[in-house]
């Protein structure tokens, strides 16, 4: 498995654990992170910190890989499900894309809706 491979797995496993250490791990100091819903997040501390409140409006949430692309050597296209429960018991289900981009072994962007 390529290392792109590796690490876009990896990161899926922890966001569906919730584990922001972990994920912050994976990530540059530098990275940046895009979704149509939710913006531009710059910096490692600023986007475990979207990804920490956004996990926290869940009761439970699950990502699941359908597909994996490479694209590049250092880029992943990644077609996912998502199923989640809010806090207020309010069931949630979509699908999408999301691309990863990895530098030195770690991911520098991810975008999400593209």
């Amino acid at each position: 498995m390529s290392l792109v491979r590796k690490i876009a797995r990896t990161y899926f496993e922890y966001s569906n654990q919730s584990d922001m250490a972990q994920i912050g791990t994976l990530l540059t100091h530098n990275c940046t992170y895009y979704s149509r819903q939710l913006g531009f997040f710059v910096g490692q501390s600023k986007v475990i910190e979207m990804q920490t409140v956004f996990h926290a409006q869940y009761q439970l949430l699950s990502w699941e890989i359908l597909s994996l692309k490479e694209l590049k050597s250092n880029v992943i296209e990644i077609e996912f499900s998502f199923e989640g429960v809010l806090q207020n018991g309010e069931q949630q289900t979509r699908q999408g894309r999301e691309h990863i981009l990895t530098y030195n072994g770690l991911i520098q962007h991810i975008a999400v809706g593209l």
